[in-house]
């Protein structure tokens, strides 16, 4: 993104010399200037918007890993808000940035009926380069999310299966963690749980059905809202 903005200076200072030669077309110095001026200001507000997002994710991924170390009911309850407040952020910036970089494709448009900044001169060259970039920054971060969210979901599947195979003895087959994942609202994946145990006769396990249906129900919880329907409108 440092470097997106550095190029789009740098044309800036480019235009600024190509300027002189549209002052005898009645072009003045100035009036490129503030046009560009109040373009780039917007690209840099889009700019920090998108940093904002990349901080989300890190934060993600960071309470990704500590969700997988958790075991207190109430820690892993306070983690699973402070995720899905977190998703909730990145698809309202996402779809603020998106809404942003359309109104900049309109005021380009518009722009182009200007003397001096019609289509092909230095001012719209910089401007549609810009605005292009910055879309496809924002696809980037919006393949990272979907990446990020795939690799939560591959993980905490890999987690469920240790799980069973703590409590059975029997390492599971995919639709058998599908079910307990499907059941985490506290009921299905419980009373599957329940049941194995049961077969088994394990009369001593390391943790109770419940405390391992309220930790797949954090990580259930945090797949459902990264599959949220706007995370695939930036692809």
């Amino acid at each position: 993104m440092n470097d997106l903005m550095t190029k789009s200076f740098t044309s800036y200072v480019d235009l600024k010399k190509e300027a002189n030669k549209d002052l005898e077309m009645g072009v003045t110095t100035t009036h490129v200037d503030t046009n560009l001026t109040s373009f780039l200001e917007e690209a840099e507000q889009v700019k920090q918007e998108m940093a904002s997002i990349r901080d989300t994710l890190a934060r993600l991924q960071a309470s990704h890993e500590e969700g997988k170390s958790l075991h207190n009911p109430e820690a892993l309850k306070t983690l699973r808000a402070s995720v899905n407040a977190d998703i909730l952020s990145v698809l309202k910036r996402a779809r603020t940035i998106r809404a942003r970089l359309q109104d900049m494709d309109r005021s380009n448009a518009l722009n182009r009926r200007l003397s001096g900044c019609k289509e092909g001169t230095p001012v719209d060259r910089t401007r549609s380069a810009v605005t292009n970039g910055l879309r496809k920054k924002l696809k980037e971060l919006m393949m990272d999310f979907q990446a990020l969210r795939q690799r939560m979901m591959t993980e905490y599947k890999e987690t469920v299966g240790r799980r069973y195979f703590t409590v059975t003895g029997e390492h599971p087959h995919d639709e058998v963690i599908d079910k307990i994942i499907s059941g985490g609202d506290g009921n299905g994946g419980e009373e599957l749980l329940s049941r194995a145990i049961q077969e088994h006769g394990r009369g001593k396990v390391v943790e109770t059905p419940a405390m391992l249906v309220h930790r797949d129900h954090t990580a259930v919880s945090h797949y459902s809202s990264c599959c949220h329907p706007h995370c695939h409108q930036f692809h």
